[in-house]
């Protein structure tokens, strides 16, 4: 298929989720609070304010993998690690995003290499220090899961630094965050590769928000992760955002765009695509082309 084509297939797939949207039919149905069951509004996940400049990037890439950066807002450093990149918030003590491909083989060897305590990042002086974590009510969650990183006990060692740690609500972390995790490794094995960005959604007004110590890292009030197939007949993308919290409801529901994540974290997650496969990729998120049985 000629890249005419792919285009052509694109912005109809994007159309034919416009539409759903439009007739009723709207894949990506606002999360539903399990406390109230009322739907999940933009401003109750995260309260955006776009007054702040966004960070200079860095011009240190890899040559080996697809790499996709993202740009920065809450970030003031951009750590380039053997496999995965991160955007750091030296104020928030949290990463502000964290980019990586996952690959089949990589999935089909996940869980090989043993688990490592965490440790500070070498190439970043402003992490947290895992002490802050004990006895704070918070896990340290992962960003980049460790579980998918074990076919390299290199790979393993860095999602261990800190710089790709969050505090996550205990029942959010071992359940529905992780669900999705083994759901990305199951399409991968299908897809074969996929570009994965994922973070909190973190507030600009940060003397307002709770952390878990004095000095430690804010809390986020929710987490996105944005998932991309690039490596099929045409590419296609989907992105999940949830409140940090414990959810008990199926991961359909929290099917989102690229957009509106984009909207509440004002990041340009895939700058360098072309203006067409911007708005077939990111204005659309049609769960019905993943497989989530």
């Amino acid at each position: 298929m000629n890249g005419m084509n792919k285009i052509m297939m694109l912005l109809g797939v994007a159309g034919a989720g416009l539409l759903a949207l439009f007739v009723g039919n709207n894949p990506f149905s606002a999360p539903t609070d399990t406390n109230n069951n009322s739907p999940t509004t933009p401003t109750e996940i995260y309260e955006d304010n776009r007054d702040e400049p966004i960070a200079p990037m860095i011009e240190a890439l890899p040559d080996n993998g697809l790499l996709y950066i993202p740009t920065q807002v809450q970030g003031d450093q951009l750590v380039q690690h053997q496999f995965y990149s991160v955007s750091y918030s030296s104020r928030h003590q949290n990463p502000e995003w964290v980019a990586y491909e996952l690959t089949a083989k990589q999935a089909t060897l996940a869980g090989q290499s043993k688990r490592v305590s965490f440790k500070a990042d070498p190439r970043c002086a402003t992490a947290a220090n895992s002490r802050v974590y004990n006895r704070s009510g918070y896990d340290r969650g992962h960003l980049v899961p460790a579980f998918d990183r074990g076919f390299n006990d290199a790979a393993m060692e860095e999602t261990f630094y800190m710089t790709n740690v969050v505090p996550q609500v205990p029942e959010f972390n071992r359940g529905i965050w992780k669900e999705l995790e083994s759901k990305i490794r199951k399409w991968v094995k299908i897809e074969g590769r996929l570009y994965i960005i994922t973070g909190p959604l973190l507030r600009n007004d940060i003397e307002e928000v709770e952390r878990i110590s004095d000095n430690g890292p804010t809390v986020p009030r929710g987490f996105y992760k944005i998932v991309l197939d690039y490596d099929g007949s045409y590419k296609k993308g989907i992105a999940f955002m949830f409140k940090n919290k414990e959810i008990d409801q199926p991961l359909e529901k929290f099917v989102t765009t690229i957009d509106l994540v984009e909207e509440y974290t004002g990041i340009d997650f895939f700058p360098n695509l072309t203006t067409a496969e911007e708005r077939a990729l990111e204005a659309v998120s049609s769960a019905h082309l993943w497989d989530f049985e």
